[in-house]
């Protein structure tokens, strides 16, 4: 008995110690803040105000990705939009839906819940958008957009060393359309959700791979 609570123990050490190494290494734990109203409302449907994210203190920034980044016009305040394009891409929203040279990214279906609530802290109104699954550089994620009156917008071509990022809800948006193309250094990539605000007793929410 002894020698198998040793062994017990030793295995709580080294994967103790091994998630250690993870953890200050190569990632970080953050909560998505819930007094940011235009946070909350850009993020969804991917993710909510409050929930725990996993992010990695390292590495470069790729197409597609969802990225928490500085925002460059307000210190301490987060920007957490997905990285859509960079120098040399012509990119084009209109409609809300993205192209880039001209190829539009494909929104192959309907979310299983296709329309979405959302609050407009701008207007302070509640608005309903339409929910579609996008594939963009191999990562699938869903997006919201306003089907009745979308925002316009003109073409733009980008500096180089920055990237535009795009929130995953298009209409109700806290992105590059209102700071400004971002410096990749200032940005970590979110991979994981460990849990919503609810905490681990919402299972929709927990353990889910985001990129």
């Amino acid at each position: 008995m002894r020698t198998w609570f040793k062994i017990v123990g030793w295995v709580l050490v080294v994967a103790g110690a091994g998630l250690a190494v993870l953890y200050f290494g190569f990632f970080d734990v953050w909560t998505v803040p819930v007094d940011d109203p235009m946070i909350a409302a850009s993020i969804e449907p991917t993710l909510s105000a409050g929930d725990l994210v996993v992010f990695s203190r390292h590495g470069d920034v790729s197409r597609g990705n969802l990225v928490r980044c500085d925002d460059p016009g307000a210190p301490g305040r987060f920007v957490i939009a997905r990285a859509i394009a960079r120098f040399g891409d012509q990119l084009d929203l209109t409609g809300e839906t993205v192209s880039i040279d001209n190829h539009r990214t494909p929104s192959p279906r309907a979310c299983d819940t296709p329309s979405r609530l959302i609050h407009d802290p701008r207007s302070g109104e509640d608005v309903t958008l339409d929910c579609s699954v996008e594939d963009y550089a191999g990562i699938t994620f869903e997006a919201l957009r306003s089907g009745d009156h979308p925002e316009p917008f003109a073409p733009v071509s980008l500096e180089p060393g920055r990237w535009f990022l795009l929130s995953d809800d298009r209409h109700v948006h806290l992105d590059s359309r209102d700071v400004g193309p971002i410096d990749p250094s200032t940005c970590r990539h979110i991979v994981f959700r460990l849990a919503g605000a609810a905490g681990f007793s919402d299972g929709q929410k927990r353990l889910t791979i985001i990129w």
